[in-house]
């Protein structure tokens, strides 16, 4: 399918920047090829082996979901990479050619930050542990139902972190999650919009039941996923109106 013209103006509005995210991300096929690969992965890894049948296809299961992960992984990172070159949809085929060359910087610097991540989440238990004197298991089970909203919150506070790193080509990642909070903290005023987009999902996940319908997780995954992009898309077009940093940092 070939690519979508939808150039914005060149000083568009807070609602026209709106509107245009929303329309490039819902006319975009390389997106819904994301978020299919996305669900078929989730779907992957829920999928459980019956005890008297564990062999094979327990491996073909685990080759299947790894994959699907790697494929996931590139097809994420050619889309971050294209919606940030310019202003249109996005075509397959340009999905697929943009993650060539920031498939291993992307993973690399995903490493990274989940290193990070699982760093911070474990000295905030320990140190939890030392003031509440709570064993480690009630702990976990009583932080346990704060987690989606914790990630939501997280994802809000560095919502420009990623549209920042492919838009400067910027994988280093303390210096680009500086720039990601200096500018979410220079557009406070402007932050309901990527927080209706990235929280509204993990609210109503909340509120569904436990064993809820496969039809109403693939809904409300296939949602929050086309929310989650058009909030990526906005903070692209965000710092393409906005000239870039001059200033210099160290490497990490």
């Amino acid at each position: 399918m070939p690519d979508i013209s939808l150039d914005a103006p060149a000083l568009p509005s807070e609602s026209g920047r709106r509107l245009h995210a929303a329309l490039r991300a819902l006319l975009s096929p390389g997106i819904w090829l994301v978020l299919a690969v996305q669900i078929a992965l989730v779907f992957s890894m829920q999928w459980r082996v019956p005890a008297d049948d564990a062999s094979v296809t327990q491996v073909l299961v685990t080759l299947l979901a790894a994959t699907l992960l790697m494929l996931f992984y590139y097809l994420q990172a050619g889309a971050f990479h294209a919606l940030s070159r310019g202003r249109n949809t996005l075509p397959v085929g340009e999905l697929i050619r943009s993650g060539k060359s920031v498939f291993a910087a992307f993973v690399w610097l995903t490493l990274k930050a989940g290193l990070l991540l699982v760093v911070a989440i474990n000295i905030f238990i320990y140190v939890a542990v030392l003031v509440t004197g709570a064993d480690l298991k009630t702990l976990i089970g009583t932080l346990a139902p704060f987690f989606g909203p914790a990630v939501g919150i997280l994802a809000l506070v560095f919502v420009y972190w990623l549209p920042w790193v492919f838009l400067r080509q910027e994988f280093h990642l303390f210096p680009s999650l500086k720039s990601a909070l200096r500018i979410a903290r220079a557009r406070l005023s402007h932050a309901a919009f990527p927080a209706l987009l990235l929280l509204a999902p993990i609210i109503v996940a909340g509120l569904l039941p436990d064993r809820s319908p496969i039809l109403i997780d693939l809904l409300v995954s296939v949602v929050s996923g086309v929310m989650g992009w058009i909030a990526y898309i906005y903070c692209v077009e965000v710092l393409q109106d906005q000239p870039p940093n001059t200033g210099s940092a160290a490497p990490v």
